[in-house]
């Protein structure tokens, strides 16, 4: 399963991932499409200077059960810690 959340998502890039996902909320994404499309998926939303963050969640064969990417949120990031992926904030801003 894969999960999708854009702050401030254009709508042609809504368009575009509500092809192959179903939009719940606005801006929240569910679906399964395979790791290849993912991927190209993840690029174009990376790519698209109009979004303010957006993070990715999908199933992985680890520890956890599924695998974290970040983008565009400086007060949040993603860390290794020993296999496991943890999310560190910005202790400046809180």
């Amino acid at each position: 399963m894969i999960v999708i959340t854009i702050d401030k998502a254009p709508a042609a890039l809504r368009g575009e991932l509500s092809k192959w996902f179903l939009e719940i909320k606005p801006t929240v994404f569910v679906g399964h499409v395979n790791a290849r499309v993912r991927d190209l998926l993840w690029d174009k939303i990376c790519s698209s200077v109009k979004i303010k963050g957006a993070v990715l969640l999908y199933s992985c064969n680890n520890e956890q059960g599924f695998a974290i990417k970040m983008t565009g949120d400086p007060q949040r990031a993603v860390v290794d810690f020993d296999g496991l992926q943890l999310i560190r904030i910005n202790s400046e801003e809180h």
